[in-house]
């Protein structure tokens, strides 16, 4: 029985959602980044328009969730009092939000690539509205660490340095499509990225270039350890459904997994158009008419042995039958 894309994702994400048996944290947004990753050129190198009720659910289930991260941040950086959350509150939300930053970074440059690679306007413009929401709670987040409003030195330090290895995870993601597609200003540091690039794409054609997407999987749950997760709405998990639902169906294994790109590139092989005669260069063409040409008239080139000189009797063909009238004649002339 064939599944849909919807379904399919939404079976990928509960099976996440579930695997720690809590809402999405910051690491499993930083899995689902780095898978959305792994398979994006499956959705660049496509060529059908996207379907403009999942575009509308991507945006307005994102807008609904960035609105909430929203009010939650105003209050505390309008606050002229202590900050109410404790330190290791604020600190798992800002975690949570940086890596849902990478999310949207990620996904805004690749619906770009797809919307350059197709010559059409259509997911980037949304992408882009939605990034800078991103963008613009960021800029409340940073407000609050400069003010250092009920935050330790040592509090802020570390959430510093989530700060920064977040971007560097970034850059990292958005390497090889930089390289490619010349996406630079997604990135927090464009030569850094560029670099990462560089050497994610003379690594593409590697015997095992798939098991450096397992490499980076496993740095990702070491730089994001499973824990505690700041509340959130169901607006999230309906937004990243939305995003996974915009790939294409045969990129999904039935298990709801993604197909590698080389498989889905074999696969999609056996829809092309085959090749006739008429396709082919000039020089082929002529080749395949000569040897047809030859092999159909074998049979007309092929001639029965002529009789040896000498020789009294005739052979007499294998497919030729020989009648009881014409035996009775030759014996009689044999014995005259």
């Amino acid at each position: 029985m064939e599944h849909s894309p919807i379904s399919i994702s939404v079976n990928c994400l509960i099976h996440l959602s579930d695997q720690n048996g809590i809402k999405l944290n910051s690491q499993l947004t930083a899995q689902v980044t780095a898978l959305l990753t792994s398979q994006s050129l499956s959705l660049i190198e496509g060529n059908g328009p996207f379907a403009p009720e999942i575009l509308c659910d991507f945006w307005s289930h994102g807008q609904e969730h960035i609105k909430y991260r929203r009010a939650t941040l105003e209050a505390l950086s309008q606050s002229e009092l202590k900050i109410e959350a404790s330190q290791a509150e604020l600190e798992i939300i800002f975690k949570d939000f940086f890596a849902e930053e990478m999310l949207i970074r990620v996904v805004t440059a690749v619906f770009t690539a797809s919307d350059h690679q197709r010559g059409q306007c259509q997911a980037e413009p949304i992408a882009r509205s939605l990034f800078l929401s991103f963008l613009d709670v960021k800029r409340i987040i940073l407000k609050i660490l400069v003010s250092e409003q009920g935050l330790s030195n040592e509090v802020m330090k570390r959430i510093n340095a989530t700060r920064r290895s977040i971007e560097r995870w970034t850059d990292m993601l958005l390497g090889q499509y930089i390289q490619r597609f010349g996406l630079e200003e997604f990135a927090h540091d464009a030569e850094r990225a560029r670099d990462f690039g560089e050497d994610q794409l003379s690594q593409s054609t590697a015997p095992h270039a798939g098991q450096a997407w397992n490499l980076i999987m496993a740095g990702l749950r070491v730089s994001f350890p499973s824990g505690l997760t700041s509340q959130t709405s169901d607006h999230w998990e309906a937004m990243l459904g939305a995003i996974l639902a915009c790939y294409p169906f045969d990129c999904f294994n039935q298990s709801a997994t993604m197909k590698s790109l080389r498989q889905l590139r074999y696969e999609r092989s056996g829809f092309l158009p085959e090749s006739s005669p008429e396709q082919l260069p000039e020089m082929i063409r002529r080749r395949m008419q000569g040897l047809s040409e030859t092999s159909g008239s074998t049979e007309k080139m092929s001639k029965p042995q002529t009789q040896p000189p000498g020789s009294k009797t005739s052979p007499v063909p294998q497919s030729q039958a020989i009648s009881f009238s014409q035996l009775r004649n030759r014996n009689s002339e044999e014995s005259s």
